[in-house]
């Protein structure tokens, strides 16, 4: 029960991680968006999302540790990450064509 409840969770975070990386790329339309500097504008809705992100994905891997081991700790890292490197991905590159 505990690996669902964790599925759900990291679900969550996830699409949190989503909507934080859209936020992000909607309030810096025409620039380029670093990877390990913070972007020129940050919003506070963006912010929080990636918290709850954070949050969400930890404690869904936390309550799946127990049955899935140390891929547990995979599953964050890749929850986490993804969604902001394939959105500033797609965003930079837009910016790129258009200039």
């Amino acid at each position: 029960m505990a690996v669902i409840f964790g599925t759900i969770l990291v679900l969550a975070g996830f699409v949190c991680g989503i909507g934080y990386a859209v936020r992000l790329s909607r309030a810096n339309p025409g620039v380029v968006i670093p990877l390990l500097r913070t972007a020129p504008s940050q919003p506070r809705a963006s912010t929080l999302l990636n918290i709850g992100a954070v949050a969400l994905v930890i404690w869904g891997a936390n309550l799946m540790t127990a049955d899935v081991g140390p891929w547990a700790f995979v599953l964050l890292i890749i929850a986490v990450l993804v969604p902001f490197n394939l959105v500033r991905f797609w965003h930079n590159r837009r910016v790129a064509n258009a200039s």
